[in-house]
């Protein structure tokens, strides 16, 4: 896995200080822009400097002391950011408080009696319907170090431990079968150059040094953007999917998975890669919104401002119209079709006994994020300090 390098940032600048009021100003402005001059203004920022300066601006005070948030029962959690130009919109938007959270404690709901005996035609039950224990809710993020993250893996291993099961997206120990090879390489009398063109496609390999030439060239696009928008990292053990469920694993707690390995490259894969390449070719000719975007995706989620991370990733900067239909394809596919298949097995564990559940960030907000179809369930959701 590609690791930052001491001397040299990964869009080969050098490492800047700590940025100054002038950077930050600059990254608040451009909120409040349009995408174009949105993108013009932050053209020249660095990955690294974009990083601190977004961290800078949204991470409170005092971080590891901050009291936990309750989780308000209306849409105020998924508000979108302001629309573009409306200034002073987006400044309260920077200093009005946020919830903030990607640890939640969810209680389910009393258990219903069974409609004979709300009837009064049934016998009444022996004892009082007892309310299933609390479980919790992590969102997680794909990339970085546990330091970016802010994530303290002791107190999480903690909480699996009080836990009796231990649920995330797909088993990170399935097995690769050959058939699955078709979900993320292309045909050998199709490569990605062919569809990208040579120079972007040199862009790619530049921005992706640690994936060999031969292996680039049959990758989909689906899986070049996913490397992209992860700041080339990938796999292995060190990921927060993997030590978790390596955590759980070794207290000997019961695990359960959501989806199949196949069932999430279907997913990924939903688009065709003919029609996808689009969306890449845009992305590689303006790389440096990719760096930025990765950067501000570190800072909210450091920052535990996950509603703001789904709306900056709403906004498909570098994107035309076109590309913008078929990537909210694609998003439909990895976020709202997956959520709607995985409420029903959440709500099944959560009402069997404590969980601890690990998934990725942005499928927990959102209209038809997991936060709100638990809640429209009748869950109390409460964000904690973490």
């Amino acid at each position: 896995m590609p690791q930052h390098a001491a001397s040299r940032q990964r869009d080969g600048s050098l490492p800047t200080t700590r940025p100054g009021r002038a950077l930050l100003l600059a990254l608040l402005l451009a909120l409040s822009l349009s995408a174009q001059a949105r993108q013009d203004m932050l053209r020249g920022v660095s990955a690294h400097a974009a990083s601190e300066a977004a961290g800078a601006q949204l991470r409170p005070p005092s971080q590891d002391a901050a009291p936990a948030v309750p989780v308000p029962d209306t849409a105020a959690a998924t508000a979108p950011l302001p629309a573009a130009g409306d200034a002073r919109a987006a400044a309260a938007m920077a200093t009005a408080p946020r919830e903030r959270g990607v640890l939640f404690k969810v209680v389910p709901p009393m258990p219903a009696l069974l409609p004979a005996q709300a009837e009064g035609g049934g016998p009444a039950p022996a004892t009082p319907p007892v309310s299933p224990p609390a479980s919790y809710l992590l969102g997680t993020i794909h990339f970085g170090t546990p330091e970016e993250q802010g994530i303290d893996y002791v107190q999480l291993g903690q909480l699996i431990e009080s836990s009796a099961t231990f649920i995330n997206e797909v088993d990170i120990d399935s097995a690769w079968a050959p058939d699955y090879d078709g979900y993320r390489w292309l045909p050998e009398d199709t490569p990605l150059d062919a569809m990208i063109g040579a120079a972007v496609m040199a862009q790619a390999q530049a921005l992706l040094p640690g994936i060999r030439a031969q292996d680039l060239r049959r990758m989909k696009p689906w899986a070049v953007l996913a490397l992209l928008e992860a700041r080339g990292e990938h796999g292995g053990d060190a990921t927060m999917d993997a030590r978790l469920q390596r955590t759980a694993a070794a207290a000997g707690k019961r695990l359960l998975h959501l989806e199949t390995l196949e069932q999430q490259l279907q997913a990924l894969d939903c688009v065709p890669a003919n029609e996808h390449a689009r969306v890449l070719d845009e992305r590689l000719r303006k790389s440096w919104v990719l760096r930025i975007e990765s950067a501000e995706a570190m800072a909210f989620y450091r920052s535990r401002v996950l509603d703001a991370w789904l709306s900056s990733i709403d906004r498909m900067d570098g994107l035309d119209d076109a590309a913008k239909a078929i990537e909210q394809r694609a998003r439909t596919c990895l976020l709202e079709d997956r959520n709607a298949r995985w409420i029903g097995p959440l709500e099944t564990a959560f009402q069997d006994g404590s969980s601890f559940v690990a998934v990725g960030a942005i499928h927990l907000v959102g209209p038809q994020g997991l936060l709100a179809r638990l809640r429209s369930d009748g869950y109390r959701i409460e964000a904690l300090p973490f």
